[in-house]
């Protein structure tokens, strides 16, 4: 059972709605009502139901809830004790991943051996604006940010870097999938770079999107990209055959699971998952734990 699933279920609790919680946790809704259905699974017992209002306590739930907050308090206090007050840590991030790939992330560093040591408390704060979320930075409103990019220097996937002295660390890999619609003419075989290029509509977001980036990234600056609106748009482009795109894996895994989209068999780069930090906050004792956790995890 995951301390932080019985943290958030008792947070819902308390705020009464699955918005209020996250706001105040600093986590996305969709982190907050997933903790709470995996501690729901672990349990094998409904804890909340939901009316107009908001989520309630079952009698279970409210059963169990009072216990889990006694106990957890005697841990906390206990924790307290041996390794003095958490460490508190604001970390922004992209939209397109503060509800996906990042929560997942975090959750990886809470239960690492650093983590648990250094008792690091990180708020997830979304910015859609990677260049807002960059200039937080350098103005020193958060201690670090999550964004996607890729190769040996900040901006390399095709964003202007700041001139501030910025460090990273890239914390994961993000596969990339070329999708199509079923029956495209591309389907089913291996293709080429030059194959998409020139048998493909390629549909996306916008300019300033990473996905969109990581396609001229890939094909070239020239390639001839149509830009449909936000990512379920592309999706659903995409699905009704009006074109390709260059999406990462886990935007995509419901459609290609359903069959609704299929991936060509084409050599997609991966983009990475990267931590940046402003290089004068990195002797804070935020930055300096939440790097430690990172090596640690």
């Amino acid at each position: 059972m995951n301390l932080d699933h019985v943290r958030t279920a008792l947070a819902l609790a308390r705020h009464g709605t699955v918005n209020r919680t996250a706001a105040a946790e600093g986590l996305a809704p969709s982190s907050v009502s997933d903790r709470v259905r995996r501690l729901e699974h672990d349990l094998g017992a409904r804890l909340f139901t939901r009316d107009r209002r908001g989520m309630h306590p079952t009698p279970a739930g409210r059963a169990y809830l009072a216990a889990a907050a006694a106990a957890v308090a005697d841990l906390d206090a206990a924790a307290a004790r041996l390794t003095g007050p958490p460490v508190a840590v604001t970390v922004g991030a992209q939209s397109s991943i503060a509800d996906t790939l990042l929560p997942a992330v975090l959750d990886r560093l809470a239960d690492s051996p650093a983590a648990g040591h250094a008792r690091l408390r990180a708020s997830i704060r979304p910015e859609a604006d990677r260049t807002r979320l960059l200039t937080a930075l350098v103005r020193d409103e958060a201690d670090a940010a999550v964004l996607l990019d890729t190769g040996p220097d900040l901006g390399d996937l095709g964003y202007p870097a700041p001139d501030a002295a910025l460090d990273f660390l890239d914390l994961r890999e993000v596969p990339m999938a070329t999708v199509a619609p079923p029956g495209h003419p591309l389907a089913g075989r291996p293709v080429t770079l030059a194959d998409v290029r020139s048998g493909a509509s390629l549909v996306g977001q916008e300019s300033r999107c990473s996905f969109w980036m990581a396609t001229r990234r890939w094909l070239g600056p020239d390639v001839d990209l149509t830009a449909v609106g936000g990512l379920a748009q592309v999706r659903e482009w995409v699905a009704a055959g009006r074109g390709v795109a260059v999406l990462p894996d886990f935007a995509v895994r419901d459609d290609l699971e359903r069959g609704r989209v299929v991936a060509l068999d084409a050599a997609t780069p991966p983009l990475q998952l990267r931590l940046v930090w402003s290089r004068s906050r990195g002797t804070t004792e935020p930055v300096r734990t939440l790097l430690y956790a990172v090596s640690q995890a």
